[in-house]
């Protein structure tokens, strides 16, 4: 409360205020972020490793108040507050805040990589989380007696699970450091040493993790991308759930989940209480009865949509609820993911658009006539027609975006980008130009930055009411 208090009184920081938050890994990122909460104002979360130009693009498109940062975060820039400087100041004992926050306000606002080349900005609001929360936690049971792993970064979906959930039921988070983050051969180790009972993750990290027999793991919650059988064979036991979390940002967090058991197909399982899920036809966008389509969900936790920019957020929050641009199939009531519609993919937790990429490499003129991005054989691959290499690629990408959205091979393209009748690019083309170039190479290392693959790395208590489970339910046109 007291760096609240200070927040206020220093910066004059409340209700409409929208304070970025870009702080190490630390207890003080969490007192920074329930300190901005308590105050009625909204925060926007960064990766502490963000590209500074990424970061101040974020900060003026949502017209943000300032920027806290640490020593080891700081950038030059009007917006910057240094923390440990704020936390001299002396508080005036006359100065009271009011807890009385509007539900319906924006708790926070989490940027997602966009299809037009900027970030898009994503207003939750505390009744959104507050509701996920609650929900989740109806399938996830975790109590007071608990100790969490917090491993995801503030910026990521993954961090709101663990976090917030340990928040209200006053569980017991484990903060692992950077570097203990990085030693993926030494991640079982901190398990083990706090004894941690919850873990939340991708499931590309356990493919890294050693599963030790002293683990006392009894919760494991798996999302931000599709997980492998082979990760349930090896991580469930008896006394161990693992449970498979989906859902995109728009609808906060999760919205879909369901227990995975080895030998059981895997799928993204049923709603979460209160949450519907239909199905969209993939062209008209309207209900239908077919049994797979479009995922469209609707529910208490689907957001106010994109922070200032209606025409999309009528394009993807309509009358149906929120258009996932997911294809699933519904079968004997659950749900089982397939693919994306348009050309978004998820790596590792990520939602990346790889238009944005693309624009990106544009920007490059002096190197760069043409480029298109796909996503082959899990790595992102950049074809463009110029004489960039990988080297100079890299550098300038760098600074303008995430690690993870930097592509991990280059491949020079004769004449033309390939296209369809469309103008659209022809991505199949695409993969036949990457087989032809993958064959003339006898061998090829894959690069696994584990930094980019591990680091992405309050709730307002109101009247518990009763959750409902809700049936899936396929909308038909009557």
């Amino acid at each position: 409360m007291e760096m609240a208090i200070i927040l206020y009184q220093t910066r004059h920081v409340g209700p409409g205020s929208i304070v970025g938050i870009r702080l190490s890994r630390s207890a003080q990122l969490h007192v920074t972020i329930l300190a901005v909460l308590f105050t009625g104002a909204c925060y926007a979360p960064f990766d502490a490793d963000a590209p500074d130009e990424r970061v101040l693009e974020v900060l003026a498109d949502i017209e943000a108040t300032l920027l806290l940062v640490d020593s080891q975060t700081s950038m030059n820039h009007s917006l910057v507050v240094d923390i440990e400087t704020l936390k001299k100041h002396t508080i005036s004992d006359h100065i009271h805040l009011s807890l009385n926050i509007d539900p319906k306000s924006i708790a926070y606002i989490i940027c997602t990589s966009g299809s037009t080349g900027k970030p898009k900005a994503i207003a939750i609001t505390h009744s959104n989380i507050c509701h996920f929360i609650r929900a989740g936690n109806e399938i996830m049971k975790i109590t007071k007696d608990d100790i969490v792993y917090q491993g995801f970064s503030a910026a990521f979906d993954g961090f709101f699970v663990e976090t917030f959930a340990a928040y209200l039921v006053g569980a017991t988070l484990a903060i692992p450091s950077k570097s203990d983050l990085l030693n993926t051969d030494r991640i079982h180790v901190f398990l083990i040493d706090h004894a941690v009972t919850v873990l939340s993750t991708v499931s590309t990290l356990l493919l890294l993790i050693n599963n030790d027999p002293a683990l006392r793991l009894r919760l494991i919650n798996v999302g931000g991308e599709s997980c492998p059988q082979a990760v349930v064979d090896r991580w469930w036991k008896e006394d161990r759930r693992i449970i498979n979390q989906y859902g995109p940002s728009e609808t906060t967090v999760a919205a879909t989940t369901s227990l995975l058991y080895p030998g059981e197909q895997i799928s993204i399982g049923a709603p979460l209480p209160n949450y519907v899920c239909c199905l969209l036809d993939e062209e008209t966008g309207q209900p239908t009865t077919a049994s797979t389509g479009e995922l469209c969900i609707r529910g208490p936790g689907v957001a106010l949509g994109y922070f200032r920019n209606n025409s999309l957020t009528k394009q993807k929050f309509t009358e149906y609820g929120y258009r996932t641009g997911d294809r699933v199939t519904f079968d004997q009531g659950r749900i089982y993911f397939h693919k994306r519609i348009d050309s978004q993919v998820k790596i590792r937790g990520f939602r990346i658009e790889l238009t944005e990429i693309e624009e990106e490499l544009l920007k490059l003129h002096g190197d760069v006539q043409s480029a298109a991005v796909a996503f082959l054989n899990g790595q992102l691959v950049a074809f463009i027609l110029g004489q960039l290499n990988e080297t100079t690629m890299r550098t300038e990408l760098g600074k303008r975006l995430p690690r993870y959205m930097i592509p991990n091979r280059l491949i020079h393209v004769k004449g033309a980008i390939p296209r369809m009748a469309s103008g659209k690019i022809d991505r199949r083309a695409l993969n036949a130009l990457f087989v032809d170039e993958s064959k003339k190479m006898s061998t090829h290392e894959t690069r696994i930055d584990i930094g980019e693959l591990i680091e992405r790395d309050f709730v307002q208590r109101r009247p518990r009411r009763t959750l409902r489970q809700e049936r899936i339910i396929i909308l038909s046109l009557s």
